[in-house]
Formats: C-alpha cells, structure tokens, sequence
C-alpha cells in the first residue's frame, strides 16, 4: 500500500483552479480590465521648445481637446496626423505641431512662427476694408483717404480708407500735380457704420413632444463575436416611453490583430409625452424670444441693439411666425495689407 503525501506540479494546481471558478473568473476580468484602460489617453502634457510668445498653452490644449486628444479617449480612434494638420490651420501662428503618444499619456508639441512684431506690422502700407455690409454712419480719417461718406451704404471687402494718398489740386480749379508721387501709408482711422440683422422663428399653436422625467437606468453589456452578454443592469427596460445613448468601446488590436470583444455602455432614460395648447400671444412671446436668441448668436461680442422691428404672420393654420430685424451700430473697419 502507499500513500500520497502531496500533490505538485502544473496540472495539480490547475485543476485546484478551475474548481475556483469565481478566483479564475476575477484574474480574467481583471487583466481584461487593465486591458481595456490602456488603451486610453489618461493625461494630456504640453511641450514647447521656447517660450509662447503668440498663442497660450490653454489654447493648445483646448483646441485638442476639441480635436479629441484629452482624457479619457480611446487611443485608436485618433488618427493623430490629421489632428496636428487641424491644429496647424485654425492656429496659423504654429509653424508646426507633433503629437506623440507613451503608454496612457499624450504628449503634444510645438514651435510658433516667426511673426512680425506689433510695430513692424502696424507700419506696414495697407487699407482699410468693410467687415460686414451696412450703411455708414461716421467716419473718422486718422492716416490715409477716405473712399467713402456718411450715409454711403456699403458691403463687405469694400475699400474704407485707402493707403494710397494719390496726387491732390492744390486750388479749386485746378488738377493735380502728375509730378507729385503716390504716398503708400498705414491707413488708420474709425469707421462706424448700422449694421442689420434678421431672423424668423416659427411656433405652433399646439405644442408636443416628450419630456424627461429624470428616471435613468444603465445596462451594461459585453459583445463576444455575435454575443450578447450583459454584465450589469434589468434584463427589460422598465419605462414604457424613453431615449437611450449607447457608447461603444473596442478593445485596441494586439498585433494586427482585432480582438473580438467590445463593451457596449447604454444609457436609457425615461420620457412622457407631452401636449400644450399655446394661447396667440404666449406663442408670439416664445417665437420673438426664439428668434432674437437666434441673432444674438450671430452678433459680436460687446455689441448693443440700438433698434429692433417685428411683424408677425400665420403662413400655416395653427402656427404663429415672427420675423425680426435688430439694428447695430458698431465698428467694422478692418486692416487689410497691400499686396
């Protein structure tokens, strides 16, 4: 007779666990998670070989961001060239821009043209151009000739003020002096001119939609190939009306090679549908407000209404439209360099 004192070995530990199925099930999950977070961007660093001079690195890094390259995004689904092609056009001060990713950290480099300095480029000959079309209001010739008067309605690219100061009669009667040069100058000067803008918005009578109730439920679901296996959340959503959002994640290639594996994230929300009779006039308040916000999005900054105009029609049976038409008066002189 004999006894066995001990068992070693490979496959004496691997049968102890496989009957620990919740112990092997955990190590699996566990390097699949690790997985899945490496193949995000967790921290985002700037680098630049000198000193910003034009641009602000929270510039750098908001444009990126918007461009995709922060924390939290999926490292494969950046197609970093053509972001650093991105940068370099809606930055024009960045002579070139290169971003390199190690691991979970981005890093995003950069060196700034050679610009003209502020002096330099004030002192360049040049016009000044209409901005926007309008009707001009006052005009204020600092350097240069003035192209145009008070009350001239104009559009925009239209010459101002000219950098060219051309040969003038030097009495009434009299024409100018061709032996006398053309002056190239730095035109300057204010220009202020009323500028329109209009916009319609259009409001039923009856309103309808659906409306959230602030009620969400999350499920969570792992995809293997042609299966669906849900990990977390109600195996039946429990809202008769909703909205849901999915977000998809795959996992990264392995050496060329895609993993079958894919983590769905749906969000549902419940909503209840709605029905509101709107009286003419709350309709005529909502669609003047629609259509102001509507203009208030195109105005720039710091500028003030000085006048606005409204009608009101009912192009549909049922619905109430309100067209707007707001007036500025603001500055809309641009430099424009001789070319």
């Amino acid at each position: 007779p004999f006894r066995i004192w001990k068992k070693i070995g490979l496959p004496f530990h691997w049968r102890r666990i496989r009957k620990r199925k919740v112990f092997l099930t955990g190590i699996l999950v566990f390097i699949l998670l690790l997985y899945f977070l490496s193949s995000f961007i967790w921290f985002v660093d700037f680098s630049s070989s000198e000193e910003l001079e034009h641009l602000s690195r929270e510039q750098i890094l908001s444009l990126a961001a918007d461009l995709g390259v922060k924390p939290g995004a999926l490292k494969h689904s950046l197609d970093l060239r053509k972001v650093e092609k991105t940068m370099e056009i809606q930055l024009p001060e960045l002579a070139w821009v290169t971003i390199e990713i190690e691991g979970t950290r981005a890093l995003i480099s950069v060196v700034e043209k050679e610009l003209p300095g502020k002096q330099e480029w004030e002192r360049k000959p040049g016009h000044i151009v209409a901005s926007k079309d309008g009707v001009i209001q006052e005009i204020l010739v600092i350097s240069g000739q003035a192209q145009v008067r008070e009350g001239d309605p104009v559009s925009r690219g239209q010459l101002l003020i000219s950098g060219l100061i051309t040969p003038s009669a030097s009495g009434e009667g009299e024409k100018p002096d061709p032996n006398q040069l053309v002056q190239l100058v730095r035109a300057r000067g204010i220009v202020r001119a009323r500028v329109w803008y209009e916009a319609t918005a259009q409001v039923a009578l009856v309103e309808t939609g659906v409306k959230a109730t602030g009620k969400s439920v999350r499920v969570f679901q792992l995809k293997l190939d042609d299966r669906l296996i849900t990990l977390k959340g109600p195996a039946k959503i429990p809202y008769a009306h909703y909205e849901k959002k999915e977000i998809f994640q795959k996992l990264p290639e392995w050496r060329n090679w895609q993993l079958p594996v894919e983590l769905i994230k749906t969000t549902y929300y419940e909503v209840k549908p709605y029905r509101r009779e709107l009286g003419e006039e709350e309709a005529k308040r909502m669609a003047l407000e629609k259509a102001l916000a509507g203009i208030r999005e195109e105005l720039p900054e710091g500028i003030k209404i000085v006048d606005r105009f409204f009608s009101t029609d009912s192009p549909e049976k049922g619905t109430v439209k309100v067209k707007v038409v707001v007036e500025t008066l603001e500055e809309i002189g641009v430099y424009k360099p001789l070319t």
